[in-house]
């Protein structure tokens, strides 16, 4: 049986857990663009590989590195990964992303796909501003 210590802290993480997603789904939803403005941004390695516009028409790309075999699909204005040869393909299972911030990571080949908006403001108190 639940003590009442039990059910308040329960309830109090709860309403930590749906803070914390209702303030990421705010900030997405805050930013604005149309259709055909997002891009994504491949890197390899930490390296940028490619950007390439996600538009409604199909495109394919193809990236064979020293690090693996991965094929990418732009269709609808996002992007998905169709193949990876990686030992535990995972970043098939991210799915097909189309709004600012979302990514797909696959670890074993060093690759990364972020959707951008190039438009977006750059005075964003979220963005890193220097290394040192």
């Amino acid at each position: 049986m639940m003590k009442r210590g039990d059910f308040i802290l329960i309830v109090l993480v709860l309403l930590l857990a749906g803070g914390i997603y209702g303030a990421k789904w705010l900030d997405v939803r805050g930013e604005h663009y149309e259709q055909g403005d997002l891009q994504a941004v491949i890197t390899i390695n930490g390296k940028a590989y490619q950007t390439v516009t996600l538009t409604k028409e199909q495109q394919t790309i193809d990236i064979q590195t020293k690090y693996g075999h991965n094929i990418l699909k732009v269709y609808d204005y996002g992007i998905q990964m169709t193949y990876s040869d990686a030992p535990l393909p995972i970043a098939l299972d991210m799915g097909f992303i189309s709004r600012p911030k979302q990514q797909i990571i696959c670890i074993p080949a060093r690759l990364m796909v972020e959707v951008v908006n190039p438009d977006a403001s750059i005075d964003n108190d979220e963005e890193l501003d220097a290394v040192i």
